[in-house]
Order: structure tokens, then C-alpha cells, then sequence
């Protein structure tokens, strides 16, 4: 893909019609491994390393902290090689992951309404990890299939179809044929 339609991919593709805050690309940026521009994601050590850092930060923040530690209980050791599955199945298309996220965010909503604060904040950590760990093209995609996820979970968990686009209606059928 080249630069200039790989820029419009990441541009476009955080388009929401929620109200979640859509992922922008950043233009400078600061990394936590010290390097001038650290390597993409590779490999499922460099996902292991993405979640276990991601949920660490999760599990003490304020607002969704308290759902993974009081809620539903995670027990973060046993729930990292499920993520480093769904992960490294969303990038890689490793087939690793075989649950139902959408099921397990229901019954997640249903002990305690997940908002779209909520949401916000969940891709505002990711976004913020995968930034500050690595860079490239499958670093964006990270990002970029997040706000595409968490748009069409928060969605679903508020009784409205997956498809951000779903409010685009067709037209009536008598229109249709008037044309031919």
C-alpha cells in the first residue's frame, strides 16, 4: 500500500457512527522503549508484551479498572494468552481465537452498564500503549481494529445493529423501479 492511500486507510477507517472518539493517527510521537522508532509488531512475544502492558495500565485505572477487578473478577495471568489469541488473530489472521467476545461483553454489560466513557477510555489506553511500545503498520492496524471493535461492541451492548453504517437507509423500492 502506499503512503498516500495508506494515510487515507487511517484517516477513513475511524469513521464511527457512535460517539466513540475516533482513532486519528498521531504525528510525533513518544516511545517508551527509548528508541528513535521501535520496531512494528512481529510476533506473538511482541502481542504478549502489548496486552500484558495494556491490562497492567487497565487493572489500575480509575474509570475500567475497578470492571476487571471487582466485576468480572479477571484473573490477569490466565486471560493474557487469551488476548495475545485475539490479538494475534486480528493481525495475523492466526485463528487462535475461538470464543465469543460479543457474548462476553454482554454478560459484562449486564453486571455493570459498559458506557461509552467506558469505551473511550479502553481505546484511549490501547491507542496510548501501542504508541509508546511500537510503530509500523501492523501497530496501526492494532489501533485501527480497536476503534473498529470497541465501535461495534459498544453497539451491540446498547441494543443497536453492529454496522456503524447501519443508519444509512436504501430507498424505497417504488423509487427503484420508477428509474427503469
Amino acid at each position: 500500500m502506499d503512503a498516500s492511500r495508506s494515510a487515507s486507510f487511517h484517516l477513513n477507517s475511524g469513521r464511527t457512527a457512535s460517539s466513540l472518539q475516533a482513532y486519528q493517527p498521531q504525528g510525533t510521537r513518544t516511545f517508551e522503549t527509548g528508541a528513535a522508532e521501535p520496531a512494528d509488531i512481529a510476533n506473538r512475544q511482541d502481542i504478549l508484551d502489548l496486552v500484558s502492558t495494556f491490562y497492567t495500565r487497565a487493572f489500575a485505572d480509575e474509570l475500567i479498572g475497578p470492571i476487571f477487578t471487582d466485576v468480572v473478577h479477571m484473573d490477569l495471568v490466565r486471560h493474557m494468552p487469551i488476548m495475545a489469541d485475539f490479538w494475534q488473530t486480528v493481525l495475523f489472521k492466526a485463528g487462535l481465537y475461538h470464543r465469543n467476545a460479543l457474548k462476553i461483553h454482554f454478560d459484562i454489560h449486564a453486571l455493570e452498564p459498559l458506557t461509552l466513557e467506558h469505551f473511550n477510555r479502553w481505546l484511549q489506553l490501547w491507542t496510548n500503549t501501542v504508541d509508546g511500545l511500537f510503530s509500523g503498520e501492523k501497530a496501526e492496524m492494532a489501533k485501527v481494529q480497536a476503534h473498529l471493535i470497541a465501535g461495534s461492541l459498544h453497539r451491540r451492548v446498547t441494543g443497536r445493529p453492529a454496522s456503524q453504517y447501519s443508519t444509512i437507509s436504501m430507498r424505497p423500492p417504488e423509487a427503484a423501479s420508477q428509474e427503469g
